[in-house]
């Protein structure tokens, strides 16, 4: 078990989603990391709306990172404690000394590699439109395309859930 500083979780999470990446949870690390990029892009359509949004984004992801940090040490502290201590010989243990349980990892998570390149393709895409076409990209927040992607977004996911969890 590999044992993870909880200070130096706590200040990679002052970036949304480091501190995740850092005790590996990558997927839960880039979700932080895309919604704080999709606040930040859509605070211009929406400046009362998205501001909140990335605050309180930020604040779950660093309570969350260092929630699961502190896991991780409790976890630790358990393992080392199981493997380690005096009692280990002498004590009633359910199990003989050389078959100790394996310790069980805080959950994973895996990344689907379709999901993240398509995300680093509109990323990037965004990033192109706003640094090689300003005036296209102003244009566009004129006519509040944050609000109408974000409602495509809303009306695609809805549309997704339904059509996944429907009753036959």
């Amino acid at each position: 078990m590999i044992k993870k500083k909880r200070w130096l979780t706590f200040m990679l999470a002052m970036a949304p989603g480091v501190g995740h990446l850092y005790l590996g949870f990558k997927k839960q690390g880039l979700q932080f990391m895309i919604g704080a990029f999709i606040c930040i892009i859509f605070i211009p359509s929406m400046p009362s709306v998205f501001p909140f949004a990335l605050a309180a984004l930020w604040f779950y992801q660093l309570f969350d990172a260092l929630q699961r940090a502190t896991w991780n040490k409790m976890a630790a502290a358990e393992y080392d404690r199981m493997m380690y201590s005096q009692d280990m010989y002498g004590g009633d243990l359910p199990w003989p000394p050389l078959s100790m349980p394996h310790m069980p990892d805080y959950p994973k998570d895996d990344l689907d590699s379709a999901w993240v390149g398509g995300a680093c393709i509109l990323a990037g895409f965004l990033l192109l439109l706003i640094t090689a076409f300003p005036d296209l990209w102003r244009l566009l927040t004129e006519i509040n395309i944050g609000t109408i992607l974000l409602s495509l977004g809303l009306i695609g996911y809805g549309y997704h859930m339904l059509k996944k969890n429907k009753k036959a």
